[in-house]
């Protein structure tokens, strides 16, 4: 049971008792000057802690709109951060494949100046079978010691995507449990307190606490 629930059901159970404890008193009428009404006899006790109770009531009913309000921005939070790490992702499996079919191809031309044999004959030309004419020279592979410097600037490229993957992934990894530690400390707060003007906004929970939520990091 949350707090305003408790706090509300305690003022009804005291404010119950007080009323049949001192029924003859609250039942006692007293005249009233009303304001454009003029004069009236009334139980002025009695309507006291009824509307008492009465505010008890809309205070209570304020504080669960406030406290599901805050709930509802807590989902939504949530699922931003949710669509922001799967963006992440969606873009890291794009760098991936591109990384893969460049790597791929890179290989397939290393093949192919290691061995030549590998690479597919030249087609000859109708005109060449009419006339009987000789096929073109194939053309000579570059020297091999042209490998060498291939895979190395190959194997750099190679390292510095594989770095750049490494720090996009921690750069997203630390901001998602940046956000969601942050979500943690602002419940742990309403928890404990359950002070009506703590209930503010996501925006402004996250500015007092260092933290600005980035929808799309690497936009």
């Amino acid at each position: 049971m949350k707090l305003y629930n408790v706090l509300f059901v305690l003022v009804l159970v005291v404010a119950s008792l007080f009323a049949f404890a001192n029924a003859n008193t609250m039942l006692r009428t007293t005249s009233v000057v009303i304001p454009f009404a003029g004069t009236q006899v009334v139980q002025l006790r009695l309507w006291g802690t009824v509307g008492f109770v009465a505010l008890a009531a809309l205070y209570s009913l304020f504080w669960y709109w406030s406290s599901t309000r805050q709930r509802a921005k807590s989902a939504d939070t949530l699922t931003k951060l949710e669509e922001m790490r799967r963006h992440l992702d969606e873009r890291e499996a794009t760098r991936f494949q591109q990384l893969q079919q460049q790597l791929e191809t890179q290989f397939r031309e290393v093949l192919l100046r290691l061995e030549p044999g590998l690479a597919p004959a030249p087609k000859t030309s109708l005109l060449s079978r009419l006339t009987g004419t000789s096929a073109p020279a194939p053309v000579t592979p570059p020297s091999a010691t042209m490998v060498p410097a291939t895979l190395e600037t190959l194997v750099a490229r190679i390292e510095k995507v594989r770095d750049e993957l490494a720090a996009d992934i921690a750069a997203s990894e630390h901001e998602i449990l940046q956000a969601l530690e942050v979500m943690r400390d602002r419940r742990r707060f309403l928890r404990a307190f359950a002070m009506p003007d703590a209930f503010k906004s996501t925006r402004n929970i996250l500015e007092l606490q260092g933290y600005k939520l980035v929808h799309d990091h690497h936009a």
